[in-house]
């Protein structure tokens, strides 16, 4: 009879523990890009479904949601739709930090964590933000703009959609660095709206509006997501200094050409994995890092190769 009752207890024991492994907690994080078609934010969703399936084993899901083109009201109304199904978490990459912070306070309020990537939103309640120090980038850009055209010269900037807080940092700083350079003169600061090709439109209408033009700042690279020569058709290599932020595998023939001189490579894979990892350490009720600045690679025509070999491992 101790030998039946030592094995129905295992039994009941064994019976249990499968039961509460089944109703082991499943979270899930929604990931909301900027914007559905952008190479950048495809490279982050990548990043995302990693942590998922490597810090989760199982128990996180990721979904996606993205408006069709950069649209801050489109995504305050995803966020309220992300209220009603009630996930567990949300990161965004900020369209407009102003026209976002009402629902990123709802959703907070609502005890759904939110942190940011990209683009944040300082003034919001979002737990915290992973991705580039976008003022210090923006003078980064200036310092190697300086150095590769000298210290005169007319000048374009390529922005995307008016308002996203970070392109208005790195312009900001961009424009802060040249306060140094009188003779530096910015003629121009074009708007794609996140649009690749309208991206490469506006800086070739710029390029004949402004003949004499002797470089291009590219807080966002849109116009580079194409093929060289790109918006450059006109011009031959090396003809002007460009500096531009992303260093995506298509960027690097700009490089390789000599249309372009500087990237700065943000980490896009970082944007997803990290958001996802933050997200899931406050579930886990451990205290958020605030903000962390991911830092940003150098690729120049003497290490296109090196990079470009990082994008083949998908070592970052």
């Amino acid at each position: 009879m101790k030998k039946f009752n030592l094995i129905v207890g295992t039994i009941i024991l064994i019976l249990f523990g499968c039961g509460k492994k089944a109703e082991e907690k499943k979270f899930v994080f929604a990931f909301v890009p900027k914007l559905l078609d952008n190479p950048v934010f495809q490279v982050a969703w990548q990043g995302a479904q990693a942590a998922a399936q490597e810090l989760g084993r199982g128990t996180i899901e990721v979904q996606r949601f993205a408006p069709v083109k950069s649209d801050a009201v489109e995504q305050a109304q995803i966020i309220e739709s992300l209220i009603e199904k009630k996930v567990d978490g949300i990161a965004i990459s900020v369209n407009d930090a102003d026209a976002l912070k009402e629902s990123i306070d709802k959703a907070m309020d609502a005890g759904i964590p939110v942190v940011t990537f990209d683009s944040d939103a300082p003034k919001s309640k979002r737990l915290a933000y992973y991705g580039t120090a976008n003022m210090p980038s923006g003078k980064l850009m200036g310092e190697y703009l300086v150095k590769h055209m000298g210290t005169k010269g007319s000048v374009a900037i390529l922005m995307g959609t008016p308002g996203a807080p970070n392109l208005e940092e790195r312009k900001n700083g961009l424009l802060e660095y040249l306060k140094d350079y009188p003779d530096i003169k910015v003629v121009a600061t074009e708007y794609c709206y996140d649009d690749v090709n309208k991206g490469v439109s506006v800086m070739e209408a710029a390029m004949q509006a402004h003949p004499d033009l002797t470089g291009w700042v590219l807080p966002g690279a849109w116009a580079l997501f194409t093929p060289p020569p790109g918006p450059f058709a006109s011009k031959k290599p090396n003809n002007l200094t460009v500096i531009a932020i992303d260093a995506l595998p298509e960027e690097l023939d700009y490089v390789r050409q000599g249309y372009v001189q500087v990237l700065l490579g943000q980490k896009l894979w970082g944007w997803g994995y990290e958001s996802v990892r933050l997200l899931k350490e406050i579930k886990e009720g451990k205290s958020p890092q605030g903000i962390i600045d991911s830092g940003v690679d150098v690729v120049t025509k003497e290490n296109v190769e090196e990079y470009a070999q990082k994008w083949k491992t998908g070592k970052f």
